[in-house]
């Protein structure tokens, strides 16, 4: 599994893709021709993101980000305050002070933008309520040992403190892997097979194959299951659906899908 350093991620606001036929559905890249998340409708109505892959990944499969790796449940307390926050060259704003865009916090074993495309909220205490979009992040010890600063496209609305509390998501397009239980925010069906740290499109809403979990019925709703990849219309009820069945397939073959994940 493999955290993208270069997916072109920006804050920017996206129209209707311009590129007439130029898209093909089943590429496949080591480079990204179009940021992460970049997306378009097809006149039939089916959506398409462009995403990247963080694990070998076949075609006709549900794909989600790696949570694990991609983002960062609730933590505490581990924001440092302005005052003793390390100063951004060319910056005349602390980080973590109001209109930064930045903030530097105590986080270990972190890697370069490892979270660049995500969303940080703070969960609680001074700042709480407030989301902001990830532009990038240091690895751990820079700038500071057992630190790393992180990089907003929008500036603070309020001063952070040691007191605020945060979470990460990560980005919805990048580091996909099969689907499971634990890895459950489907982006999409996968249209081609794709190598670790791969490019290419994931089909977000409309009439697409995907692998069966097994059992499957037409007409029933689909959520992750336990086989990665693979949707199950038995799930339990805290599952979320990402779908329905339209033509039930064989066990562990695929089955046509309507997603609706976009």
């Amino acid at each position: 599994m493999a955290v993208s350093t270069d997916t072109r991620f920006n804050n920017a606001i996206v129209g209707q893709m311009q590129i007439g036929g130029g898209v093909d559905l089943y590429s496949s890249s080591t480079d990204p021709a179009f940021a992460a998340g970049t997306g378009f409708e097809r006149s039939d109505g089916n959506k398409f993101r462009f995403a990247h892959f963080g694990a070998a990944t076949n075609r006709g499969v549900a794909v989600a980000t790696d949570i694990s790796e991609s983002c960062l449940a609730d933590t505490d307390n581990a924001v440092i305050a302005p005052a003793s926050a390390v100063a951004v060259a060319g910056e005349t704003i602390q980080p973590g002070a109001i209109g930064s865009h930045y903030f530097e916090m105590t986080l270990a074993a972190t890697t370069a933008d490892q979270y660049a495309g995500g969303y940080v909220v703070i969960t609680d205490d001074t700042g709480e309520g407030y989301t902001y979009r990830v532009k990038g992040n240091t690895a751990t010890d820079n700038p500071a040992t057992g630190n790393i600063r992180v990089e907003l496209y929008e500036p603070l609305q309020v001063a952070l403190d040691a007191t605020s509390d945060v979470a990460i998501n990560g980005c919805r397009w990048a580091n996909l892997e099969p689907a499971t239980t634990t890895d459950y925010d489907v982006a999409g069906v996968s249209m081609e097979t794709q190598a670790s740290a791969d490019y290419g499109w994931v089909c977000s809403k409309g009439v697409i194959g995907c692998l069966d979990a097994g059992g499957n019925t037409a007409g029933q709703a689909l959520s992750p299951s336990a086989t990665a990849g693979a949707l199950s219309d038995t799930a339990a009820a805290t599952e979320s659906v990402v779908g329905i069945c339209l033509i039930a397939g064989d066990d562990t073959g695929h089955d046509v899908i309507r997603i609706n994940v976009d």
